[in-house]
């Protein structure tokens, strides 16, 4: 099969397109044919060695959701049938032509929904769904700033957030992406590049501030994310695409009394949490409550022009490779 491979750390040109080993049958493993990958932040920082403060095996085959078909299946693999339409996550191994992937990360794909559609739903509607409803215990009513609102993270929080009933407040970087937050349903979207998010917040809520931000950037708005809280706020960092350190000082968040959590998928996955909510999503799809955006689609030759392209935020919504 055609897989795209990492042999070094490095920018989108250690990306590279070749064969690799067709993935066998495992116990509770399944093959599935992959029809549409999708990227992720993430992925460009295992591409380039940072992920997690730490290196990922060489070589590597990245990406960690796709859509598709069951190929084969082993014993164990219960529910399952070979020719199944499904999403599907793994650690690794989206870029590719097939997928190996634990049975516990497979699910069928609602009726209607197509491989581009059901590939970028995983990792952000899943971070979205947990960091707002179980680390931030948003309530109706209540005000949540959505950094970033134009990224794959963004666009499933400012709809996990209105569904939930809460008032949202968006940013995003040009004042295209600001009207499409809008039409997500974000009530007031920020362009961050021409106004203080800050400042506008405060005037949007009349100096209350937000009940709950989510924020997926880091450095700088990390920390302006922490001043646009109001009392008892609670924020939730699930990324950190600007790379950069905080150190965040406790008086900060003593005299609102705030609370900073972090949220990882990877770990709520291991812990078995991840399916229950998966469905939850799955059937709000069903229903017309959740969409996703994709933003466009490359060829998985050109897995590297896909990475530049996600790198320059030129991207509203998810950015999908094709086998």
């Amino acid at each position: 099969m055609k897989a795209i491979r990492v042999h070094e750390y490095g920018d989108e040109s250690v990306l590279r397109y070749e064969d690799a080993p067709d993935p066998q049958p495992a116990p509770r493993r399944v093959v599935v044919k992959v029809h549409a990958a999708s990227i992720n932040r993430g992925d460009l920082s295992r591409r380039q060695g940072t992920y997690g403060g730490g290196l990922t095996a060489l070589p590597f085959t990245p990406g960690w959701e796709v859509a598709g078909t069951i190929e084969a299946l082993s014993e164990g693999a219960e529910g399952l049938a070979v020719g199944d339409r499904v999403i599907a996550q793994s650690g690794d191994g989206g870029y590719a032509e097939k997928a190996l992937v634990h049975q516990a990360g497979v699910y069928r794909m609602p009726e209607g929904m197509s491989f581009e559609e059901g590939c970028t739903i995983p990792v952000v509607f899943l971070t979205a769904w947990f960091a707002l409803h179980k680390l931030c215990r948003l309530q109706a009513n209540e005000t949540a700033l959505i950094q970033a609102g134009g990224s794959g993270v963004g666009v499933a929080a400012i709809q996990v957030a209105k569904l939930a009933g809460a008032r949202v407040i968006t940013t995003a970087g040009s004042d295209d992406k600001c009207s499409r937050c809008v039409e997500l349903g974000a009530d007031h979207a920020i362009n961050y590049r021409d106004k203080d998010f800050v400042q506008e917040v405060n005037r949007i809520t009349e100096a209350a501030g937000a009940d709950v931000v989510l924020e997926s950037v880091g450095g700088e708005v990390f920390d302006k994310s922490v001043a646009a809280m109001g009392r008892y706020g609670r924020l939730s960092t699930v990324g950190n695409s600007s790379g950069e350190a905080n150190s965040v000082d406790p008086r900060s968040l003593m005299f609102k009394n705030l609370s900073i959590s972090g949220f990882y998928l990877g770990a709520e996955i291991a812990a078995g949490g991840a399916g229950p909510a998966m469905d939850e999503v799955l059937r709000l799809f069903q229903q017309g409550k959740l969409r996703t955006v994709v933003d466009r689609t490359f060829p998985l030759a050109e897995a590297a022009a896909a990475h530049r392209y996600v790198r320059e935020r030129r991207n509203f919504g998810k950015v999908v490779l094709l086998p």
